[in-house]
């Protein structure tokens, strides 16, 4: 076989296959349309009414719902003395570190505490600046 001879065959080969897939394919489109032309969008059929009878509950069901309730109850109470305690506990704590840092009298003025040096630090910074702005003033 010659190169346009192949390409011809490759031709046929797949224009065969294309009409081979869309016949099969045609069947399946016209049953997913209803086949009456009403379509995907057409209305539902009516619904089959379908009776269900009621349960009764049996009495080891309600009997099993007052134990979880109960139980329920319990946890409740156990949750709330546990944050009682947790609570009691951290301010215990709280207390002691306090007592420990000896911090008995009034808290200190910010010029007695460890920050004096900071504010003489500032003062003699402002100074500069005001100096700065009286040169540029005066060389004007």
């Amino acid at each position: 076989m010659t190169g346009g001879a192949t390409l011809f065959a490759h031709m046929r080969l797949s224009l065969l296959l294309t009409v081979l897939v869309l016949a099969v394919s045609a069947p399946a489109a016209l049953a997913q349309q209803g086949g009456g032309g009403s379509g995907a969008f057409g209305p539902l059929p009516p619904a089959a009414p379908a009776a269900t009878p009621t349960p009764t509950p049996d009495p080891t069901i309600e009997a099993q719902q007052e134990t979880d309730r109960t139980l329920l109850y319990i946890i409740g109470a156990g949750l709330i003395v546990l944050f009682v305690v947790i609570g009691r506990v951290i301010t215990r704590d709280a207390r002691h570190a306090l007592h420990e840092s000896g911090s008995s009298g009034p808290p200190k003025l910010r010029d007695e505490g460890p920050h004096r040096h900071a504010k003489q630090s500032k003062a003699k910074a402002r100074a500069k600046t005001k100096a700065q702005r009286r040169a540029r003033r005066a060389n004007r």
